[in-house]
């Protein structure tokens, strides 16, 4: 017994630790499958989005076909969503890369209402409630948003402002995760209403638009 800690006595101090941390080591690591979570000392590398959560950051390789998630049924109109293959819908342009002309949905009533909901919950704060780019954030010192009854905005096709609301454009941002595409197109034509509000006859406005003026 005496001999036995003499020759523990002469082990220096490092090679004990060395050998602890060998142990420590060789049981921590799993070579076999667990439910169990892992022991995570420092966190914080160990769970990252990629760059956005649910974003495919690459085309599909040819010849397969996106699923989406499971509670999507290859008959659901949802899964259209993680296809895209209406470049015009869900990007705004042709398959030729042309911005279009028009929106790509059918303009009602409804549709233009819903565009007004949208715009004065994510727009009117910068470009205020008529489009005149004096919103409200203008008076805490923020740039003044253009007016939409400028010249330069009064040519944008369609697609270039659904492109706008969808990636942004200078100090506005992005709102392609906050708005979904048929709301996007919905403020365009909202957007397009308060253009002709602001340079048409009274004449030229939708009945249901000149009935809110009176």
């Amino acid at each position: 017994m005496k001999s036995n800690q003499k020759k523990l006595k002469n082990i220096p101090t490092f090679r004990i630790i060395l050998i602890i941390s060998f142990l420590t080591l060789g049981l921590g690591c799993r070579g076999y499958r667990s439910e169990k979570p892992p022991i995570h000392l420092n966190p914080n590398m160990d769970f990252q989005a990629k760059i956005k959560a649910q974003w495919l950051p690459l085309d599909p390789p040819f010849g397969t076909i996106p699923w989406g998630d499971q509670s999507i049924q290859e008959e659901d109109p949802g899964r259209a969503r993680f296809l895209k293959s209406d470049s015009g819908f869900y990007f705004g342009k042709t398959q030729n890369g042309q911005w279009l002309s028009r929106v790509p949905v059918e303009v009602t009533k409804t549709v233009v209402l819903r565009g007004q909901e949208r715009f004065n919950i994510y727009c009117a704060v910068c470009h205020d409630r008529a489009g005149t780019g004096k919103g409200p954030v203008i008076e805490r010192g923020f740039t003044p948003a253009p007016d939409y009854a400028d010249e330069r905005i009064l040519k944008l096709r369609d697609g270039e402002i659904f492109n706008i609301i969808t990636n942004g454009i200078r100090n506005m941002p992005a709102y392609q995760y906050q708005i979904r595409e048929e709301d996007r197109w919905a403020i365009v034509t909202y957007v397009r209403a308060l253009q002709k509000m602001r340079t048409a006859k009274k004449n030229e406005l939708p009945i249901f638009i000149t009935a809110q003026l009176k």
